[in-house]
């Protein structure tokens, strides 16, 4: 299987388009580089999170929870509470 291409385009303010344009610049990669480099991050960060989620969402179900006043408590007994 190859790895096909589609264009999309989307809008964007002009100070967005001359910021990512100088980064272009500096890293010597064209636009299209750096959009797919940031759209491919946002991508994994969000997966990532989603999974995180889906994760505790069923950690709960399990009834496999902490109340609020233990967190605390435990946090106070290492000393990283808030005061």
């Amino acid at each position: 299987m190859g790895n096909t291409e589609k264009t999309i385009s989307f809008r964007a303010d002009a100070d967005t388009i001359d910021a990512l344009d100088s980064l272009a610049a500096a890293q010597d990669r064209p636009r299209s580089y750096l959009i797919n480099e940031a759209i491919t991050n946002y991508i994994e960060m969000h997966a990532y999170q989603d999974a995180l989620v889906r994760k505790g969402l069923e950690e709960m179900r399990k009834g496999r929870v902490v109340s609020h006043d233990e967190v605390v408590e435990r946090l106070k007994s290492t000393g990283r509470a808030r005061r």
